[in-house]
């Protein structure tokens, strides 16, 4: 009589599948920052099953623990068991818990490809709503007050003016100034090669105070490069490439010295696209400087700047400014 051998199917620890997947992205080309953010988030979700005692496997994985962990994100603190950073009594904002869920997602259908699971458990897990916030931006008077803090004798205080100027004319993220190359500079046409998200490259133009800013920072202020290797526009004093947490760092202090406690470098794009669109540019130009792949994000711009002309008007209107009530007594 034959006997009938089964086959056993091999059980994967979550983490093995985390670190499988992160392989799988780098081999995609997706960058390290947002291969770095799936992994943080997926070992989170790891965390929360460890505390709770379950088992490290996706196969005792169901919707309902899922949305049980979305509700668990919804109601913990900001900066819960952070080691540097004091906790504060705000929770974790509808924006963050909803990338949480965009990442779960994507590992689950990814899990279902790979035939790691026959189906993906994770397709009707919904985010939560995310309110539709007005974008900040920078006054004139805030602006006048960060310029005014820089000292001119001092290489890297012109460094830092350099970096300002350029992320409030052109818009760039932070991760593009940073990976600013000495050939990607166009300065006589006033151009500059940048690469954005997806490794999408695109031509940034600047104008022409941030032209002569940066070229009196790279003729008189630029160190040396610590190596010849070393290509990067924007160096510290040791001739290294800043960083992304180095150029945090500078708007922090510059947010102390200006007063405007609220400065970020990610503020400098919203002023920037705002005011592109109330100096009379164009939201499909703007997509294009910006390297946004959709108009989506470029119409909230468009709405706050016609926002703006409206309050103008307000303060401006002709008729209103004549006082015609008066003048018909």
């Amino acid at each position: 009589m034959a006997t009938t051998v089964v086959k056993k199917e091999k059980t994967y620890k979550l983490t093995e599948l985390i670190n499988y997947y992160a392989l799988c992205n780098r081999s995609e080309g997706k960058s390290e920052k947002t291969i770095s953010w799936y992994s943080a988030n997926l070992l989170r979700f790891h965390n929360y099953l460890k505390a709770r005692h379950l088992p490290d496997s996706i196969k005792n994985t169901d919707i309902k623990l899922l949305r049980e962990y979305v509700l668990h994100l919804l109601k913990r603190h900001r900066f819960e068991n952070h080691p540097y950073t004091p906790e504060k009594a705000e929770f974790l904002s509808a924006a963050s818990v909803h990338g949480h869920v965009r990442t779960i997602r994507a590992f689950f259908s990814w899990l279902q490809r790979e035939g790691f699971t026959e189906t993906n458990i994770a397709k009707d897990l919904k985010p939560p709503k995310l309110v539709d916030k007005v974008i900040s931006t920078l006054s004139d008077e805030e602006i006048f007050s960060i310029f005014h803090t820089f000292s001119p004798s001092s290489s890297s205080e012109m460094r830092n003016q350099t970096i300002f100027m350029l992320l409030i004319d052109t818009g760039m993220r932070i991760g593009e100034l940073i990976n600013l190359k000495m050939n990607d500079m166009n300065l006589p046409g006033g151009l500059m090669k940048v690469m954005g998200k997806g490794k999408k490259e695109r031509v940034v133009p600047m104008g022409s105070n941030a032209q002569k800013a940066l070229q009196r920072y790279l003729f008189r202020h630029r160190p040396s490069p610590a190596h010849q290797a070393i290509e990067n526009v924007f160096l510290s004093i040791h001739g290294m490439p800043l960083t992304e947490n180095s150029i945090k760092l500078v708007f922090t202090r510059l947010a102390s010295k200006s007063g405007v406690e609220r400065l970020h470098a990610h503020l400098c794009r919203h002023t920037f696209a705002t005011r592109y669109l109330i100096n009379g540019g164009d939201v499909f130009t703007l997509q294009q400087i910006l390297g946004h792949s959709t108009l989506e994000m470029v119409r909230h711009y468009a709405n706050l700047a016609s926002s703006h002309v409206a309050l103008q008007h307000q303060k401006y209107s002709p008729l209103d400014r004549l006082n015609l009530r008066k003048n018909n007594n």
